[in-house]
């Protein structure tokens, strides 16, 4: 008599229970033209949410073009936004690995988090900034 194949039944059963459970588990919903600044939003398991105004206004490049008075469609206005960009995307992938999350969003693009818990790593971000640490 062979006991090996209901076995073989209950441990693919069981594997395919784990495997749905993981994929359902896994990735979040964006809105149309969201902001991902770290990680992927499609396979993230731990998400996190950041609020761009505060990030910006931590920023050096931000600081200079409001104290310059740097003409939104100026040449130096769009390198400072670019390099503004750099920076604010370097320092969430330094709290998101600091803090343990593989998906990186703009507060308010998140349209459906799946269950999964998001945090706010927005001051995080913002001492990261701060402290001149992250260059652009």
């Amino acid at each position: 008599m062979n006991h090996a194949h209901p076995l073989r039944a209950l441990s693919a059963l069981l594997l395919w229970c784990l495997l749905a459970a993981g994929v359902a588990a896994q990735g979040v919903e964006l809105k149309s033209a969201a902001q991902v600044w770290s990680g992927s939003a499609s396979t993230c398991s731990q998400p996190a949410t950041v609020r761009f105004d505060a990030l910006r206004d931590a920023t050096p490049e931000w600081k200079t073009i409001r104290a310059e008075g740097v003409r939104k469609d100026s040449a130096r206005y769009s390198l400072l936004w670019s390099q503004m960009n750099d920076r604010i995307r370097a320092a969430c992938q330094k709290a998101a690995e600091d803090s343990a999350r593989d998906c990186v969003v703009t507060v308010g693009d998140i349209k459906n988090a799946n269950g999964l818990n998001v945090a706010d790593l927005t001051s995080d971000v913002v001492r990261k900034l701060e402290s001149g640490a992250i260059a652009s």
